[in-house]
């Protein structure tokens, strides 16, 4: 649990034991939905969450829903925002607000931020009638230190028309980027954002803003702010990045595609599903024309598109995908590289939230177990890998215990 995150969760405490009725509105990342949902699914909290049920909002399906569980005071509705993907399902939101109020329950309603400015714009009315809004910072405590530090001095340089000083400064920002990388695949994102920014001054200064080295440096700094949660400044970077590829290469060439691609997981973060699939589909077109199916950018497209269709719980194009992917994959890259690893984590997911636990698990295991021989036990990869296969663990032995008491009822 994020510690700026302890009030938001001591406020659905309160929530959940002391309220009588109202609509509450919590706003929150998909992954910190997930942790929510993770604490009181266990409770006396009945929990309907969208991307289990993908489908628009339908106040008769929430009625019947409410309806069946008479007994129950508190329904916690998960990625709400996947249900108002369209102004149709905002308006009949709007319509059906008194109607909720009218059932007499307490109401958590989870959306992401992007969701909660759909629904302030198009829902205002609906809005209108939450008695409570509580947001749940992403944010993490290394960012907000770093935003606390005093800008660095403008970066001088002098001589750079001297052709070995402007090949020196040129070899010392390649070498940052060079260190920024392996500072982030090694989880210490604040280290390698220092970095990236140093090299950033030292380009644009020698090599101007529109540079196509810029875009890519842009890239660099835009992924260590998602792995931040930032997405805001990623998608300005993505954007600018983006903007210089389809000036200077041209639409249909395999950097641009790369820039399209790390545009829609920007969007994808924020739950915007449907610019994230057209930027992965136009992705994914451009690398089988010039690459062919086989390359791993393909293979790389394939995950990227499939992770948006499993947030909006289309399963089974999901796991399609994420099966084409990890083929490609296994045939390049072999089964211990990193690229792999995550797609076996990736297709784990979906398995999982459909409730097929033993094959997440068996490729929680594998993946697991590969990156603890080639990253170790420290890596931040390797404790997200120690807490999928227990969360998936804890999953399949709840669904056993819940199997025998209804047989032996």
């Amino acid at each position: 649990m994020l510690k700026n995150s302890q009030d938001g969760f001591q406020t659905l405490g309160w929530i959940i034991d002391k309220s009588e009725q109202g609509l509450y509105l919590v706003v929150a990342e998909e992954r910190i939905q997930k942790e929510i949902v993770g604490i009181y699914r266990r409770g006396g909290v009945e929990i309907y969450d969208y991307k289990q049920h993908p489908g628009a909002y339908s106040f008769r399906d929430l009625q019947e829903w409410v309806l069946s569980l008479p007994e129950t005071r508190v329904f916690m509705i998960a990625n709400f925002h996947l249900a108002l993907q369209d102004e149709e399902s905002l308006r009949r939101l709007n319509f059906s607000r008194d109607m909720i109020d009218g059932l007499g329950k307490n109401f958590i309603f989870l959306i992401t931020p992007y969701g909660d400015d759909s629904l302030v714009c198009g829902a205002y009315d609906f809005y209108s009638f939450v008695k409570l809004r509580i947001l749940f910072d992403d944010e993490t405590e290394s960012v907000k230190a770093e935003r606390l530090l005093p800008e660095e001095e403008e970066l001088v340089l002098e001589n750079v028309e001297e052709p070995e000083v402007l090949k020196q400064k040129l070899a010392e920002a390649y070498d940052l980027i060079e260190q920024a990388k392996e500072e982030k695949d090694k989880g210490h994102y604040f280290e390698s954002e220092k970095m990236l920014l140093r090299a950033r001054k030292i380009k644009e200064k020698l090599l101007g803003p529109e540079h196509l080295e810029m875009a890519e440096i842009d890239s660099e700094l835009a992924e260590v702010y998602i792995n931040q949660g930032r997405y805001k400044e990623a998608e300005e970077l993505n954007q600018k990045s983006l903007s210089i590829r389809e000036k200077v290469l041209g639409e249909e060439h395999p950097d641009t595609a790369a820039g399209y691609n790390n545009l829609a997981v920007v969007y994808e973060s924020q739950g915007r599903y449907k610019e994230a699939e057209e930027l992965n589909k136009k992705s994914l077109s451009i690398r089988e024309k010039v690459l062919g199916e086989g390359h791993p950018q393909t293979a790389e497209s394939y995950s990227n598109l499939a992770l948006v269709y499993e947030s909006q719980g289309r399963y089974k194009k999901a796991e399609e995908l994420h099966l084409k992917s990890i083929r490609i994959k296994e045939k390049v890259l072999g089964e211990e590289h990193p690229d792999t690893v995550a797609s076996y984590n990736n297709l784990a997911v979906v398995y999982g939230d459909q409730g097929r636990y033993k094959e997440a698990e068996e490729l929680y295991q594998k993946s697991l177990s590969i990156s603890e021989k080639v990253l170790g036990e420290e890596h931040p990869d390797t404790a997200v890998g120690y807490h999928n296969l227990a969360g998936c663990m804890i999953d399949r032995e709840g669904i056993r215990k819940r199997k025998n008491y209804i047989e032996n009822f």
